[in-house]
């Protein structure tokens, strides 16, 4: 769950603990439900224009994510040559 307010994630009633850069990647998916984002949309979200931030460092964070998902009712969805998407589970 995403408490926009106090800008912190839960799963069940423990409290994600998140970067700052895996919160910014996991707030810019949920800001686009059902719609897959690109690498670099994503780099562009999280980095900034002012840092010069590899697309590449953008898997790094979407795997670390994917770890602290684990059991949740979402999950991050790649799509090969397109990007990522946030997607419910159903569970």
């Amino acid at each position: 769950v995403y408490d926009l307010g106090t800008r912190r994630f839960t799963l069940g009633a423990q409290l994600l603990n998140l970067t700052s850069r895996e919160q910014a990647v996991l707030e810019a998916l949920i800001a686009r439900p059902g719609r897959v984002m690109s690498k670099e949309q994503l780099a562009d979200q999280v980095f900034g224009l002012d840092e010069d931030a590899s697309p590449d460092a953008i898997e790094i964070y979407v795997h670390r994510l994917r770890k602290k998902l684990e059991g949740d009712a979402v999950r991050i969805v790649t799509f090969r040559g397109l990007g990522y998407l946030l997607e419910a589970t159903g569970d």
